[in-house]
């Protein structure tokens, strides 16, 4: 709810309808704040609806509506839009609204519909990376946000816990195993790299000891099926328990966890591919077996199962979503995935379309790759080495909170860079630092001056300009939400979180807060300091990182 808007849209309501007037009422900032505190551009975009000139329209309007005691002043410019100047007594409503409130302010009602979203899909064959980790901090900010937009939110992660990848990943650490043994061992062809594997194979060996000496590697596979098979299960739970650990400590919340294996397990996907025959969206060519995907836009059909009989890559992703969407019965699904990935969007949503269900029916956010940045220079190192910097580095480098922020302080669609440097700085140059100074900042001062009487006195004035402007922002909170959440764009709450807290500095900077000569000023101005942090808090918490109440 943004109360003075609202209290704009109703009297510009009222007023049409006395004019015998009717469109859609838009009531935004203008670009140059200096002119006005609000505007809107009724008479220009429903000018053709009235038959009538937009200058004409705005006129009337401002002849009707110009002495209400909401305004200090009303004026249409051309070529159609009113410019208004809020009366400073108002002011105090807002902050009223936002102590009464408190952690609820800016949150919006129900709208009794659910969303779905696929945070990360990352494969049980390693530690999660900074790739994984923006997918996650942004995935899981609008999953916050959305809730407090208003909408019933369920979160997933997909565990791609079959097929090659695992063989490898088993390999990988039985030869680990060995080597940590000093026992003879050819490393296979395929491995994985990076001395996380050494982590946890050293958890094989504190378990089961040399009980696998004599067990061999032959053609990139450990040629025991039962010490493959303990292996790959073991190493998928290892690897899963640490990838939970490093979701928890990023702050990332899953609900539901799905797997691919057990698809496999209880025939999901042999379902699937029978109902697409029944439903005559597969055919047969070349021995294998292809899914009719141009009918939805695809340049060419999909094959879904080779002519060795197993499966590509996309066919499992299908019977996934077709189990998530009977599971869940969200309104909509959403899921985040990195953009390499870019040309199987088609080719999930024509599946799924095929096998009945609406084509829009699941959204793919694509979350460009992240790039990090030391002394200048793009950073490659990590203390685990192999292909990637990996979260759990990352985190013990910057700390949870800078890492959230600048992870989702930028469009997903962008391409970024993390400078390592900036992150770790304790000064306005780190944007996460010049946040929570200001929620320490404000507490400082609220807790300087608990002897002062906390109420709100609508008789006292906000006299000064920072002051309004500093209220009005507060008010648009709200909005702010609303719009981050029908986009799916966290950065917009952090480009809120920068504007807010550079407002509050500069205006703690020029302006005395207690003043000796007027206790009734200072606790007006103490009230709009504590309203300040406790937006600074309600949108810190929607992107996930700390308020500090010191610092």
């Amino acid at each position: 709810m943004n109360i003075l808007i609202n209290k704009i849209k109703l009297i510009i309501k009222n007023s049409i309808e006395k004019l015998n007037l009717k469109g859609t009422i838009i009531v935004e900032r203008p670009k140059l704040v200096q002119n006005a505190d609000f505007a809107t551009n009724f008479a220009l975009i429903n000018a053709k609806l009235n038959s009538s000139n937009p200058i004409q329209i705005a006129e009337k309007i401002v002849n009707d509506i110009k002495d209400n005691e909401l305004f200090e002043s009303v004026e249409f410019i051309k070529p159609g839009f009113i410019n208004f100047k809020i009366n400073k007594v108002f002011l105090s409503e807002v902050i009223e609204q936002i102590i009464k409130e408190g952690n609820n302010f800016g949150k919006s009602k129900s709208k009794n519909e659910k969303y779905n979203l696929e945070l990360v899909s990352a494969n049980p064959t390693g530690y999660l990376h900074v790739g994984h980790a923006r997918n996650g901090a942004i995935g899981d900010s609008v999953a916050k946000i959305l809730k407090f937009a208003g909408y019933d939110v369920e979160t997933e992660y997909y565990t791609n816990d079959a097929g090659n990848q695992i063989n490898i990943s088993a390999a990988t650490l039985f030869y680990h195993y060995k080597k940590i043994l000093n026992l003879p061992v050819e490393k296979p062809e395929e491995t994985y790299g990076g001395d996380m594997y050494n982590e946890i194979a050293q958890k094989f060996v504190d378990e089961y000891k040399d009980e696998f000496k004599d067990v061999e590697i032959v053609d990139n596979k450990i040629n025991d099926e039962k010490v493959n098979n303990i292996f790959k299960q073991k190493s998928i739970e290892l690897f899963m328990k640490e990838i939970k650990k490093q979701l928890k400590d990023l702050d990332v919340n899953i609900d539901f966890y799905s797997s691919e294996a057990k698809m496999y397990e209880n025939n999901s996907i042999n379902k699937i591919i029978d109902k697409y025959k029944k439903l005559d969206a597969s055919y047969e060519k070349d021995n294998a077996l292809w899914l009719k995907t141009t009918q939805f836009g695809d340049d060419k059909d999909r094959v879904i199962r080779k002519s060795d009989g197993t499966f590509t890559y996309i066919t499992p992703d299908i019977a996934s979503h077709s189990d998530r969407i009977k599971r869940s019965k969200a309104n909509k699904y959403i899921n985040f995935w990195g953009g390499d990935h870019h040309g199987y969007i088609i080719r999930l949503r024509s599946g799924l379309a095929l096998l009945g269900y609406d084509f829009d029916l699941v959204d793919i956010d694509m979350i460009q790759m992240v790039r990090l940045m030391k002394d200048g220079q793009e950073y490659k190192m990590s203390k685990r080495r192999g292909t990637a910097v990996w979260l759990v580095d990352l985190l013990e480098m910057v700390g949870k909170d800078a890492i959230r922020y600048m992870l989702v302080s930028k469009t997903p669609s962008s391409h970024m860079e993390f400078d390592l440097d900036m992150a770790v700085q304790r000064n306005s140059t780190n944007p996460v630092y010049y946040a929570q100074y200001a929620t320490a900042r404000c507490n400082k001062i609220i807790k300087s001056f608990n002897n002062l009487n906390l109420k709100v006195n609508k008789e006292i004035i906000y006299e000064s300009q920072k002051e309004k402007e500093l209220i009005i922002l507060l008010d648009s909170f709200n909005s702010v939400i609303e719009y981050a959440a029908s986009s799916r764009l966290p950065n917009i709450v952090c480009d809120y979180i920068q504007t807010l807290a550079k407002t509050f500095h500069s205006y703690y900077s020029e302006t005395k807060i207690l003043d000796n000569n007027n206790e009734q000023l200072s606790n007006q101005r103490i009230l709009l300091v504590k309203s300040i942090y406790q937006v600074l808090s309600n949108a810190f918490n929607l992107i996930g990182i700390e308020v500090k109440d010191s610092m």
